[in-house]
């Protein structure tokens, strides 16, 4: 069966971000059947409202929404709320829905024990309470996985890959950009200087924890990445998030910045990092209140908080999996873990959604190692084995051509990733 791929919104026209353009040109070479968002985007109400037209058992369901690790993607939950201008679905609009059972899951004859559903998009899989949350709105399928790190799809000649980035945060009173300007104050050079001095001392006690010298190496790394990063997108580069913080009612400016509750681009880490090249956003969360508002507008009527982030590409294929990639939530011992889609052809062609057939060789895979599972194997062993299949890419190593990377955008609550990036 071939999987079915929901993209949660478009490029708005005429915008350099092709996020969902190369992620659609990805997928329709893979085989799966892709399904375009509506005009005006699309909800988690409208995916169920397809799944159950459909009232077939599913597979595999993909979810490609630009995202975030304040536990947000660029969907909003309900058609309702969409009509009253939510651009976004978090971790609490997931929990009122639950408390309010006002979202009927799909439906047992559609999604099982033996479905997975997988999110494309950048770095949500850091939430375990929204990927438990989303997993019950589902019905809890077998599993659910969302990705730990920022992602991303390149094209590579005439085919599209997905990739992820290493990623290190840090917390700006000011954007990395102003909107009448082309590069940060005092130039690129200063910026990526005063960066570089300002991640190694946050990231320091974590990477001297690794190894003797971990903060000196850390910040060889550091100065790395940043070396020649910028706006543009190429094997490092900057990119902004933000939170618009606008009164809503009687509030008053003050007072909507000070009804900010601290949040974290992830969970808190329980596990050491192993080595100082495992020192980033994945082992040291960014925390945000209001504290770190400040005006954006001379009236001082709208504040914001602006995180920037340095992010370096990973040129690796990406597992679908529990491990550095990927989170996983599960229901259900049998089912075993997927390499995620494999093109069957050039990715030149882009167009409406298709579908394809699937590839017969990951087929049987898929269906030998959920056999061994079913059969009481380690999912450990497991794991190791699917690690151990061939992985490669014909095209790795080739000059990566994307478009620049676009002005950042705010949305409603929480800016999301404005390149190619979810």
């Amino acid at each position: 069966m071939a999987d079915l791929t929901f993209l949660m919104n478009a490029d708005r026209a005429g915008d350099p971000n092709r996020f969902y353009t190369l992620a659609k040109q990805y997928f329709v070479a893979a085989g799966s059947t892709v399904i375009d968002a509506p005009a005006n985007g699309q909800t988690l109400e409208g995916v169920f409202t397809r799944l159950k037209a459909l009232n077939t058992e599913q597979a595999t369901i993909n979810l490609v929404s630009h995202a975030n690790g304040f536990a947000a993607m660029e969907c909003p939950v309900t058609v309702a709320s969409q009509n009253a201008g939510r651009r976004t679905m978090t971790a609490d609009d997931l929990q009122d829905v639950l408390a309010a059972k006002s979202l009927t899951p799909p439906g047992p004859a559609v999604v099982t024990a033996k479905t997975r559903i997988v999110i494309y998009g950048c770095d949500v899989g850091r939430s375990m309470r929204f990927m438990t949350m989303l997993s019950g709105l589902f019905g809890d399928p077998g599993e659910l996985l969302a990705p730990r790190r920022l992602s991303l799809f390149q094209l590579v000649g005439t085919k599209v890959v997905y990739r992820q980035a290493q990623t290190w945060s840090l917390v700006r009173k000011a954007p990395l950009i102003s909107a009448d300007g082309t590069e940060p104050a005092g130039g690129w050079p200063a910026y990526r200087t005063q960066f570089v001095k300002d991640a190694a001392a946050k990231f320091a006690d974590v990477a001297m924890s690794t190894e003797t010298g971990g903060d000196v190496h850390l910040k060889a790394l550091l100065t790395t990445a940043a070396a020649n990063a910028t706006t543009k997108f190429g094997p490092a580069f900057f990119l902004e998030e933000g939170v618009d913080i606008i009164p809503t009612g009687t509030q008053t400016a003050a007072q909507a910045v000070a009804s900010v509750k601290p949040m974290s681009n992830g969970d808190p880490v329980t596990a050491p990092a192993a080595s100082v090249f495992q020192v980033d956003d994945m082992t040291l969360v960014t925390t945000i209140s209001g504290a770190d508002a400040y005006p954006a507008n001379p009236q001082k009527t709208k504040f914001s908080i602006t995180i920037v982030i340095l992010a370096q590409v990973v040129d690796a294929e990406v597992l679908i999996t529990e491990g550095a990639g990927y989170r996983r939530v599960t229901t259900s011992k049998a089912r075993a873990p997927s390499p995620g889609p494999k093109s069957t052809s050039g990715g030149a062609t882009s167009g409406g959604g298709s579908s394809g057939g699937a590839n017969a060789f990951d087929e049987q895979l898929q269906a030998l190692l959920d056999e061994v599972l079913a059969d009481g194997a380690a999912q450990a062993d497991v794991d190791a084995l699917l690690a151990a299949v061939p992985q490669g890419d014909a095209t790795e190593g080739l000059e990566v051509d994307v478009p620049d990377v676009p002005p950042p955008d705010d949305p409603e609550s929480l800016a999301l990733p404005p390149e190619e990036l979810a």
